[in-house]
């Protein structure tokens, strides 16, 4: 008997104790009728649409009055941010060097209510950067804004790439905007306005078959930080963004070399996984909200936050998973070539990728950027890709 006395005491002290403790809770309420739940229902959809219209109206007044110029603006980011920038009330000045993409994009912009200007301007000309800040404050009287963000990209190992891909890449993206920037300072001092250099994660990150791309974005990325830390006494704030992958449909228009196919199957994988890379439209309108905030730095996805901090902490393990990286994309072949990506994707392999990478070809729809009908403009890209903005 003495062995089931105390589980069965333990039993009663634990049927007495929740009985208490029964007795000092509150009466449930009762349960409401289905007019009341729908009438609350009602009332938080009311405070969401109306904190929706309260955040569109902040949104459309955060650079009422502003002229901004955005380089690069024909297509990919460039475009977005003339969209957004719009859409938060400024006027905007784009430049590109090809006219019909340049008429395209203003028409675009002009029906969706923004109040546009186009320049065609080749900014690795220092001359004709000079005549652009001219047209943009003969047009609309000011100038607040200066959005460096054209650029250019080849992908491909190192064996394919000639000194001249490094010097396209340097001039486009350190001494286009190292130019543009100078030029633009005097005049932005007379606004208390602002420059914002659009960088990459490949400023802080090398990845590799991407190098002369790195090797600028590196440059442009420490000019951008210096010129933040000198430029303030004199009222010009400078915005360094550095976006991670974007879906901007810039594959299209990438150069590839080596192996262009397999090439391009990594590189548009890789822009286009929505866990991976952000929208255009995302990305804009956080460097939109940056500039008006007169932020000096900018980083725009998790992932490339991740990127930054670990190659900050350990560099060592950065470079060693670089080398693996490098190991498993393409090698060299013995036959290489060089392909835009309009053309290198329309093989087997390059069809299944797009369709893992719908957001992405979507994407490069609504940027503006060249199909694969327009192939042989995508020919001359790729005998002078610095026409790529």
């Amino acid at each position: 008997m003495n062995g089931w006395k105390a589980p069965l005491a333990l039993a009663g002290l634990r049927w007495a104790w929740s009985r208490a403790r029964r007795r000092r809770l509150p009466e449930p309420p009762p349960p409401r009728d289905g007019l009341e739940l729908l009438a609350w229902g009602a009332a938080g959809a009311v405070l969401g649409v109306g904190a929706s219209a309260l955040s569109e109206r902040r949104r459309s007044g955060l650079m009422n009055g502003r002229v901004v110029l955005i380089t690069g603006g024909s297509r990919g980011l460039g475009l977005q941010l003339a969209r957004e920038f719009g859409a938060s009330g400024a006027s905007v000045v784009v430049c590109a060097r090809g006219r019909e993409d340049l008429d395209r994009a203003v028409a675009e912009l002009n029906g969706r209510g923004v109040t546009a200007h186009g320049v065609v301007c080749d900014v690795t000309d220092p001359d004709a950067v000079e005549k652009l800040l001219d047209e943009a404050e003969r047009h609309f009287g000011r100038l607040d804004t200066v959005v460096n963000s054209a650029g250019i990209m080849r992908v491909g190992p190192m064996e394919s790439l000639t000194e001249e891909h490094f010097r396209q890449a340097m001039d486009v993206m350190f001494w286009a905007p190292f130019h543009l920037s100078r030029a633009a300072t005097e005049r932005l001092r007379r606004t208390r306005g602002g420059i914002v250099n659009v960088t990459s994660i490949g400023a802080y990150l090398s990845v590799p078959h991407m190098l002369p791309y790195s090797a600028a974005k590196h440059a442009w990325a420490a000019l951008s930080e210096g010129m933040a830390a000198e430029s303030a006494r004199g009222g010009v704030s400078v915005t360094t963004v550095v976006p991670g992958l974007m879906r901007t449909g810039s594959h299209r228009g990438v150069v590839f070399s080596g192996d262009p196919e397999r090439e391009y199957a990594w590189f548009a994988l890789a822009a286009g996984l929505p866990l991976v890379s952000v929208s255009a439209e995302h990305a804009a309108r956080r460097i939109v909200r940056a500039t008006a905030g007169r932020r000096g730095f900018l980083v725009i996805s998790p992932v490339a936050r991740l990127g930054m901090a670990v190659h900050g902490v350990a560099p060592g393990f950065t470079q060693a998973s670089m080398r693996v990286v490098g190991r498993l994309l393409p090698a060299m072949p013995r036959d290489a070539q060089e392909r835009p990506g309009s053309e290198a994707g329309q093989g087997a392999l390059g069809r299944l990728v797009g369709a893992l990478t719908v957001l992405n070809e979507r994407a490069g729809r609504r940027m503006n950027q060249r199909s694969a009908a327009e192939g042989r403009g995508d020919e001359r890209a790729a005998r002078n890709p610095r026409r790529d903005e």
